[in-house]
């Protein structure tokens, strides 16, 4: 299913981005060679009836492409001048151009609409509900991260994503008045605690989820830790950050009777890690209904945008490496992921991924959608076109560029892949 899924995932973005290309330039009357999903070989291909396009499918699921009369800078004498790209007013290129963008953010708005209406939307707000951190207190609002503002939860799930094992200073408000909390990230390993250490049981939330010792069973509630209560996950993650090599098990049996541990701690060299504790929560707001879907959509929509924003801006800067994206295989991994957890999770990534695929298709680079919007933006303000061969040179230039660095994201993808 995670294979059925990544296809679909990847073709239905790339038809609608592909589709709103082609539908502006029929209207507009530009000739269309070829509307294709995919890149590379082609699997096979259809015509209209009255129809010059041939509509293909491709082998790979990377990309597609609507290829229109005008766009190269060898001249098609066959192609009516008027049907030729070139001979569109600004306007009528521009909106040619958008249209890809426009299809994906509309649909990832649809998508969001959708999650929303279909039952009470739970979303993170930036209060704390619970916290194991000295200081950090219930309804306290989070306001910074490392003196970097944050306003939704996708910004404050970039900064700390960028802070990742680092410690960082957490500026909180509480009654009116602002204070800075250090946090000191713990590294979480596949098992669900400490990274690298190996306890001979692995845990969900604060039950037993698989164990090796012997009367620990699955199901069974950690409830201590060396005589300290634990409450929470966090509080667990806590203790255990302090605990060096044994320590002893207090949990309760589905029969809710007390039994006790001794866990020695051993060295697991081949621990993956899965993420950090930071030691609070945050609350839940929960909504339901027509409005509160519309509502949802827009805020989560904007706050990705917003995201992406932010992560030129720090790729630009350095505070996040290349080896932090993502390509194909990365991509693949993630739908693996969320193919186990219902389809509304897999309707979410599909929204994101429109929202990613539309947002970096506008940034005014060469090879990007935005890249032509731009050189039709100079032709506006110079009053006159921009030397096609110069314009096509730098597309292609930047094309091979974007190849590469697809390349090099997906070598970076491989080796995660391996190491996990």
């Amino acid at each position: 299913m995670a294979i059925i899924y990544f296809i679909l995932i990847l073709g239905i973005t790339v038809l609608v981005h592909e589709l709103g290309h082609f539908i502006f330039a029929k209207k507009y009357g530009v000739y269309v060679y070829e509307f294709s999903i995919g890149m590379g070989p082609r699997l096979f291909k259809f015509n209209r009836k009255n129809d010059e396009t041939d509509y293909s499918i491709r082998l790979l699921p990377i990309g597609g492409y609507v290829q229109m009369a005008g766009e190269s800078v060898e001249v098609d004498e066959k192609i009516p001048k008027e049907k030729r790209l070139q001979a569109k007013s600004c306007f009528q290129r521009f909106m040619i151009m958008v249209a890809g963008v426009m299809m994906n953010f509309i649909l990832a708005l649809v998508l969001l609409f959708v999650i929303g209406i279909s039952g009470n939307i739970s979303t993170n707000n930036l209060y704390i509900d619970d916290s194991s951190i000295n200081g950090l207190n219930s309804d306290a609002k989070i306001v910074k991260v490392n003196n970097h503002f944050v306003n939704n939860y996708d910004k404050l799930a970039l900064e700390l994503t960028i802070a990742g094992k680092n410690e960082f200073n957490l500026t909180v408000k509480e009654n009116g008045k602002t204070k800075d909390i250090l946090i000191k990230p713990i590294s979480v390993g596949k098992s669900n605690l400490i990274y690298g250490k190996d306890y001979g049981f692995t845990v969900a939330d604060l039950n037993i989820s698989s164990s090796k010792i012997k009367g620990l069973k699955k199901g069974d509630v950690i409830s201590s830790i060396d005589g300290k209560t634990v409450d929470s996950y966090i509080d667990l993650l806590t203790i255990l950050s302090n605990v060096d090599k044994k320590f002893t098990l207090g949990i309760l049996d589905k029969k809710e009777e007390f039994k006790e541990f001794n866990i020695q701690i051993k060295e697991n060299k081949k621990d993956t890690l899965a993420g950090y504790s930071y030691g609070f929560y945050l609350k839940g707001k929960s909504e339901k209904g027509f409005f509160a879907a519309i509502k949802y959509a827009f805020l989560k929509f904007f706050s990705t945008v917003e995201q992406m924003v932010f992560t030129v801006i720090y790729l630009v800067t350095g505070k996040i490496s290349l080896s932090m994206l993502s390509g194909p295989v990365g991509i693949f991994q993630v739908v693996n992921a969320y193919s186990k957890t219902g389809i509304l999770n897999i309707l979410s990534l599909l929204s994101l991924i429109c929202v990613n695929v539309g947002f970096i298709n506008i940034l005014p680079l060469p090879a990007f959608d935005g890249g032509h919007v731009l050189f039709i933006v100079i032709e506006k303000i110079k009053g006159s076109k921009v030397d096609p061969k110069l314009e096509n040179t730098i597309h292609n230039i930047g094309f091979i560029l974007l190849m590469i660095l697809m390349v090099l994201v997906t070598y970076n993808d491989i080796l995660r892949l391996i190491k996990g």
